[in-house]
């Protein structure tokens, strides 16, 4: 029979499958819409990409949260590669661009160098920091600023992600997708700590170089 566990972890995966469907149907739609030019102007055509963009994120989201259940299970193959770090922050900001434009947000990302490459895992990093930047733009007041601060040594790349936190909302360390990130960065040799001063929470990420 089946444990407890087991059995949670497949009710979790048939979920993230049937939430895959739609989204997976809703990008196929809006493929059809921008190549059947159903646009009225240049700025409606931006709209459709902008939201065919977000919505690739949010299906690479849910294939990043079934593949976690892989690593869990010890059957995901680590992946190396050299990339810049800073592209893929600044994806991931853009996947949550409508979001922080509601709360009217400033994202502030600041860096000691133009590219930051490392030699990790691409799609475990881009885990990492859509789960941290969407905590911290969800759980950020509006009107204030995420700020990201990334620099690098001779053994880490190193990322400090600050937002201000309400005194009466939850503090997103607590979060299920805390626990993803840790997962992603055990498999990675990197660590994630936090501190909170006051109204500010600071996420601190270190990877290899």
């Amino acid at each position: 029979m089946k444990s407890v566990e087991e059995k949670n972890e497949e009710f979790v995966l048939n979920i993230l499958h049937d939430i895959k469907s739609p989204i997976l149907s809703i990008n196929i739609a809006l493929e059809n819409l921008d190549s059947k030019s159903f646009a009225q102007n240049t700025a409606d055509s931006g709209l459709l990409s902008e939201i065919y963009k977000v919505n690739r994120h949010n299906l690479e989201y849910i294939e990043n949260l079934m593949e976690n259940y892989s690593i869990k299970k010890g059957r995901y193959q680590i992946k190396q590669e050299y990339f810049n770090i800073l592209n893929i922050i600044n994806e991931e900001i853009f996947a949550l661009k409508f979001l922080i434009i509601e709360k009217n947000l400033k994202l502030n990302l600041v860096s000691s160098n133009e590219a930051i490459n490392v030699n990790s895992d691409k799609q475990l990093v881009r885990r990492v920091f859509l789960n941290l930047l969407t905590n911290a733009v969800k759980y950020s007041p509006n009107s204030e600023e995420v700020k990201i601060e990334v620099s690098k040594n001779k053994k880490y790349v190193s990322i400090c992600i600050t937002n201000t936190v309400s005194n009466t909302g939850a503090e997103h360390s607590t979060c299920l997708g805390h626990q993803i990130i840790k997962d992603a960065l055990l498999n990675l040799n990197g660590k994630v700590y936090h501190t909170k001063n006051k109204n500010k929470i600071c996420f601190n990420v270190d990877l290899p170089v």
